[in-house]
């Protein structure tokens, strides 16, 4: 009974493993028949390095940027596969993958010819059991989606972003554990004000129903393709930045606050006049913020620095006004002591609260 029960048990098991069909050749993807004779395995797996050269046309105007880099793959097979039925299989990387750039740029060609590496002839190259390697050069552009969130003291991920061209069932991409990507750190066109901090890594999928494969009899889906994003963190130095945007601004501000020093109930008109500057200078300021973020839709670090001096300068003429005139329901603003020191404090402690933010 033991032996029955052990024989249904396994037959079961051996019936409910799914057959792997992509060996099978056509109509199951990708359509190419292999045996137990092949040592060709699926999915291929390529390690991917970069070696990035230059960084130009880095400007928040624009959603591009043209990069220099020399890209790198390895892989455990040669340029071609012969099955034992006698196929020739074409597996050169350009075949499965490629880096996204743009394509119509004007500068120069997307990248040249790749030169490929057999580990027989340049064993040094190769680690692991990879047998080829490919190297080209890309001089392209390459979109950017700016983050200005925190700006002036941004970071920004400059992203390059290598793209299956068939199914993840039968290709994967990896960054490459012994070689891995680089970048100059004395690139001569990079912007000034930003330093490259590090390289990581990303992925991404994408789900194409309108291009379907067969996998099995009964399935049917779309194509997956894998992207490996390599992503250059760059930080920008923003202390000089931030003196530049809003030293004007912060100017306007302890003007305002000139206006404590000025006995009460004496020289209303210069109080005014130190008010009004004060305002136009706070205002000036907030366009020329605008102006240095031309086109930007969301909320940043400046433009909330920016409103703060404004609201500053404002909340320091109606305290003069309060104290100019008869009313004294705020008794501790009537001293111009307490109001230069508690709008000096306010001011910092909310900006230092922004700054951290």
């Amino acid at each position: 009974m033991i032996r029955v029960l052990f024989f249904i048990l396994t037959s079961s098991l051996v019936f409910s493993q799914e057959i792997n069909y992509k060996y099978s050749g056509e109509p199951y993807y990708p359509e190419q028949i292999l045996n137990n004779q092949d040592s060709l395995v699926w999915p291929i797996v390529f390690d991917v390095s970069i070696d990035v050269k230059d960084i130009k046309g880095l400007d928040e105007k624009r959603h591009e940027f043209f990069s220099k880099l020399v890209v790198s793959s390895f892989s455990k097979y040669d340029l071609e596969y012969i099955t034992n039925t006698g196929d020739t299989i074409n597996l050169a990387p350009e075949e499965f993958f490629d880096l996204h750039t743009k394509k119509n740029s004007l500068t120069t060609n997307s990248a040249t010819e790749p030169n490929y590496y057999l580990k027989k002839d340049y064993n040094y190259l190769f680690y692991d059991s990879f047998n080829l390697k490919s190297v080209y050069l890309v001089e392209n552009s390459f979109d950017h989606n700016w983050d200005l969130s925190n700006f002036p003291f941004d970071s920004q991920r400059l992203k390059f972003k290598f793209i299956t061209k068939v199914d993840t069932s039968i290709i994967s991409l990896r960054p490459s554990h012994k070689f891995e990507s680089t970048f100059n750190r004395s690139m001569e066109n990079l912007k000034e004000g930003f330093n490259i901090e590090s390289i990581d890594y990303n992925y991404t999928y994408n789900h194409d129903e309108s291009d379907l494969i067969k996998i099995s009899p009964e399935t049917t889906r779309g194509l997956v393709t894998e992207t490996l994003e390599i992503v250059l963190n760059l930080n920008r130095q923003g202390s000089w930045v931030f003196l530049k945007l809003f030293m004007g601004g912060i100017l306007s501000f302890l003007v305002s606050c000139m206006i404590f020093l000025i006995p009460k109930y004496k020289e209303l008109e210069s109080k005014v006049t130190l008010g009004v500057g004060a305002i136009f200078g706070g205002i000036g300021n907030r366009y020329f913020v605008d102006s240095s973020l031309e086109g930007v839709q969301v909320f940043t670090k400046a433009d909330a620095v920016s409103n703060l001096i404004i609201f500053m300068i404002i909340f320091n003429i109606l305290i003069m006004i309060l104290q100019n005139s008869k009313y004294n329901f705020i008794s501790f603003f009537q001293s111009k002591f307490n109001s230069l020191v508690y709008s000096v404090y306010v001011f910092l402690v909310l900006l230092l609260g922004i700054l951290l933010w």
